[in-house]
C-alpha cells in the first residue's frame, strides 16, 4: 500500500467559524485604529491655525466618522466573506470525511499521523496504526447485495469507533479496511484495545432489512518508535494484517 502523502497547503487550512469572526474582528480593530489615526492626525494638521473650538469640533469628528464607517463598511465585507467561508467549510468537510461512514478519510488519518508523530515524544507516550479490514466481505456483496455490504461498512465502521477511546482517530481507507491511530499507556492496554475493536465487530450483527448479516475483521497492529515515519509502521501494521489473515482471520497481530 502507498503511504506516501505530499505536504502542501489545501482545503484543510481552511479556518474555523471561530477563527473566521477572530480574524474579522482583529481586522476591524486594526483598520479602525489606522482610519482612526490617519483621519484626526490629517485633521490637526490641516485645523492647526483655526480657533480651539473649531479644531476640536473638527477632531472629534474625524475621531467619529470612522468608528462609524469602519465597522459597516467591514461587516458588509464580512457578510461576504462569511459566506463564501462557509462554502470553504463544507468542501473542506468533504475533502476529509468519507461520505458513506463519516468517518476520516484516507487522505485526512495520513495527514493528522504526520501531526501526530512529530508532536509525540515517544520516549514517553506510545502510538500504534492499526489497520481493520473486514472478512470476507466480497461474500457479503454477493450474497446480500451493495447496497447491504454499504450497511454493513457503515455497521462496522460504528463498532470500531465504539470500541475505541476518544483519543483515538478512525478512519476508512477504502473498500472495507479502516485505520486506527491509537494512543497507549501499555503494551498489554494496546492488546486490550485491539481485542476490544475484534470483538466488538464479531459480536455485532447488522440487521438489514430484517436479515442478520454478521461479519468478522483482521487487525494488523503497528507500534510506532522514535525513528519510525507513518509509512513504515504503516507497512508494519499491513504486513501483520496479512499475517492475521494467513492465520485464520477474526483476530489481530501486532508488530513491534
Amino acid at each position: 500500500m502507498d503511504n506516501t502523502v505530499k505536504h502542501t497547503t489545501d482545503l484543510y487550512d481552511v479556518p474555523t467559524e471561530r477563527e473566521f469572526i477572530a480574524n474579522m474582528v482583529m481586522t476591524t480593530v486594526v483598520m479602525l485604529v489606522i482610519a482612526v489615526f490617519i483621519a484626526v492626525s490629517a485633521t490637526w494638521y490641516t485645523t492647526r491655525g483655526n480657533e480651539p473650538h473649531i479644531q476640536h469640533q473638527a477632531l472629534l469628528t474625524a475621531t467619529i466618522l470612522p468608528m462609524i464607517i469602519v465597522p459597516l463598511c467591514t461587516s458588509i465585507v464580512g457578510y461576504k466573506a462569511s459566506r463564501t467561508h462557509r462554502s470553504l467549510l463544507a468542501l473542506s468537510k468533504l475533502a476529509h470525511t468519507d461520505e458513506m461512514t463519516g468517518l476520516a478519510n484516507r487522505r485526512a488519518f495520513i495527514r493528522a499521523a504526520h501531526a501526530h508523530f512529530e508532536n509525540t515524544n515517544f520516549d514517553y507516550s506510545g502510538l500504534a496504526l492499526m489497520i481493520v479490514d473486514l472478512d470476507h466481505f466480497k461474500r457479503v456483496n454477493d450474497k446480500y447485495g451493495h447496497e447491504a455490504g454499504d450497511e454493513v461498512l457503515i455497521h462496522a465502521a460504528l463498532q470500531i469507533q465504539n470500541a475505541c477511546s476518544d483519543n483515538c482517530l478512525v478512519a476508512r481507507l477504502g473498500g472495507e479496511e479502516f485505520a486506527v491511530m491509537m494512543p497507549y499507556d501499555s503494551v498489554s492496554g494496546l492488546h486490550q484495545s485491539a481485542e476490544a475493536i475484534r470483538a466488538r465487530v464479531a459480536s455485532s450483527p447488522c440487521d438489514y432489512q430484517g436479515q442478520t448479516i454478521r461479519v468478522s475483521a483482521s487487525l494488523g497492529v503497528g507500534i510506532a518508535h522514535p525513528r519510525d515515519t507513518v509509512s513504515t509502521v504503516l507497512s508494519r501494521a499491513d504486513k501483520a494484517l496479512y499475517d492475521a489473515k494467513d492465520d485464520g482471520r477474526n483476530q489481530y497481530k501486532v508488530a513491534a
